[in-house]
């Protein structure tokens, strides 16, 4: 990634997240209980068998409600467990948020026991990718690691990001290995991108 690329998102990370840390907790969480309503009534997440979520960090949109709704329709779910020796990450199945524990980088992991998830391309799974903000390309400034990035390139279901209608931006700088999500959902709407 050229240097003034990798700046330009450094400048747009630490400005986006700085807002969205500001953002009091009320807004916060009416702007979640929407982006999940949103979420669970998707077509794609009544087709899908399997949902890839995130434990969120650092005011993320939290899609931790959408766990127990997913279970009772007998869908699995599954977290990212991160090895920062190689930046890479897999997903593994879990029986309830309950069993995640803090792992790399202080976000909540699935345990090293826990069965991995296999991408099948004939399954409609949804991995569902954090960032800082969207923009209505469908791409993303995530927090520099290129984690989800490697991770999207052998996905073959849907992938959708959530962020709050403020972080929806008219457009980001991107890389050639950046990836654009297929929806992005924020409080306000379904947005599929441009």
């Amino acid at each position: 990634m050229k240097l003034g690329l990798r700046a330009e998102k450094h400048r747009i990370r630490q400005e986006m997240l700085a807002r969205r840390l500001a953002i009091p907790n009320d807004i916060r969480h009416r702007a979640d209980a929407a982006m999940v309503s949103r979420f669970v009534n998707l077509a794609s997440f009544r087709f899908a068998e399997v949902l890839l979520l995130y434990a969120p960090i650092q005011g993320e949109p939290s899609l931790l409600a959408v766990c127990e709704t997913a279970q009772k329709l007998g869908k699995a779910i599954a977290f990212p467990k991160c090895d920062p020796e190689t930046n890479t990450m897999q997903y593994h199945l879990v029986p309830s948020i309950e069993a995640l524990r803090v792992g790399a980088y202080g976000i909540l992991e699935p345990e090293e026991q826990a069965d991995i998830y296999h991408p099948h391309p004939d399954k409609h799974d949804i991995c569902v990718v954090p960032a800082v903000c969207y923009d209505r390309n469908g791409y993303r400034i995530g927090y520099g690691k290129g984690y989800y990035d490697r991770y999207l390139s052998g996905f073959g279901g849907t992938t959708v990001g959530l962020t709050m209608h403020e972080f929806l931006l008219p457009t980001l700088p991107r890389g050639r290995f950046d990836r654009s999500v297929d929806l992005v959902i924020t409080e306000k709407g379904v947005f599929t991108p441009q």
